[in-house]
């Protein structure tokens, strides 16, 4: 039994997302040659263990207001690079989304540790984010014909977004309850519904990868993508190895989210 696999495909479902058979097999077999690390047990328990560190926990929150204003960023560049305007218009929605979950992470250190900010930290934490919006963003300007990015390298950036989403979805699961017991009772329910913002949010960007995905397949080479999948999935465990020994090595890779997310 494949569980992470089983769980993303239980949220597609849940929030009624579609994705192909084909897709969901690549997933499978991905995941069992080589299963991610987020997928395991001590990840969690391990995690667990660090959030019980107020000083900890607040440093995750705040590496993760940082990393989603930059990859806001970076899927912005993106989108500017891909001649298939269909994938384009997806990976820039991605964008916004990743710029508004950066704000979002910065009103979540504001609720929960009020007094632990000075104002320097305030103002940093502030201008992580680009804000961008559907209405407020840079010029939809479209690179010239030279820089758009062969179709093959775009797949393989769409791929490695879907696996990284997938890491960010487990990490928003284990994140919903820590964020409930460290909230102040009147906080719990602000902070749950910022949860399930997240957790949709990123079950949405599974969604459009892996539709991208299955777009490529009504002309593409199945046995690249498949191949691609699991040389991917490899590469997104070696890009955020965790050391049990090591308190820094934790606090700034096991909540972090890519700049794929």
């Amino acid at each position: 039994m494949n569980n992470i696999s089983d769980l993303v495909i239980h949220y597609l479902q849940r929030y009624n997302c579609h994705v192909t058979e084909e897709y969901i097999a690549v997933l499978r077999e991905a995941c069992e040659i080589h299963p991610p690390p987020h997928s395991q047990a001590w990840y969690g328990n391990m995690y667990r263990q660090y959030v019980r560190k107020p000083e900890w926990f607040a440093n995750s929150l705040i590496v993760n207001a940082f990393e989603e204003g930059n990859g806001s960023k970076q899927v912005w560049q993106f989108w500017q690079r891909v001649g298939n305007q269909d994938f384009a218009k997806r990976i820039r929605d991605h964008s916004i989304d990743e710029s508004r979950h950066s704000k979002m992470f910065a009103t979540l250190v504001n609720i929960l540790f009020p007094m632990s900010l000075d104002e320097e930290l305030r103002t940093q934490l502030k201008s992580f984010s680009p804000e961008y919006s559907q209405e407020n963003h840079p010029p939809t300007t479209l690179v010239s014909a030279k820089e758009v990015m062969d179709e093959s390298l775009v797949m393989d950036e769409l791929i490695q977004i879907n696996l990284l989403e997938i890491r960010a979805l487990i990490l928003q699961l284990l994140l919903r309850p820590v964020l409930q017991t460290y909230a102040q009772p009147e906080d719990v329910a602000k902070v749950t519904r910022m949860s399930d913002q997240f957790i949709f949010d990123e079950t949405k960007h599974i969604e459009y990868s892996a539709y991208c995905m299955g777009e490529y397949l009504k002309w593409g080479d199945f046995d690249w993508l498949r191949e691609k999948t699991i040389h991917r999935q490899l590469s997104v465990n070696e890009m955020f190895p965790v050391s049990v020994d090591n308190d820094d090595s934790i606090g700034t890779t096991i909540l972090k989210i890519g700049s794929g997310e």
